[in-house]
């Protein structure tokens, strides 16, 4: 079985070469609150790269029966807000989604499976080079 750091491990690796391919500079840094520290139009930003493996269709905790969701979705925990950006790392489709953290305000972002996409990435990456 793989752990919760093997995955985020493996999310940061990928989400650096993907972010690498659009022309993005990427550093690799093992600091709370940001994993990345990207170069974007001569600027350094933070990046916290949160990891999923496969997709849900239920939560809640395990003494509690679960919630049936509607579609599957991505989970990710996004309690900690202290980097620019958070780029969600689907692993099992080997996709990203880039959101700016201020748009993330909940503790827990589901994120269906449909929106990760290569459209969505290409936008979404597009759009952070933008800021």
């Amino acid at each position: 079985m793989v752990s919760k750091t093997e995955i985020g491990r493996q999310g940061e690796f990928l989400a650096a070469y993907i972010l690498e391919t659009f022309g993005i500079e990427c550093h690799y840094v093992n600091r709370t609150g940001a994993d990345l520290w990207c170069m974007i139009n001569g600027a350094v930003r933070t990046v916290e790269i949160k990891s999923a493996s496969v997709s849900r269709t239920s939560y809640g905790h395990t003494k509690k029966p679960r919630k049936s969701l509607p579609n599957p979705v991505y989970s990710f925990h996004t309690n900690k807000k202290t980097a620019e950006f958070f780029c969600f790392v689907a692993l099992d489709r080997q996709l990203l989604l880039v959101r700016p953290a201020a748009a993330v305000t909940a503790m827990t972002t589901r994120i269906p499976v449909s929106e990760f996409n290569a459209q969505n990435q290409s936008r979404t990456i597009e759009e952070m080079i933008k800021t």
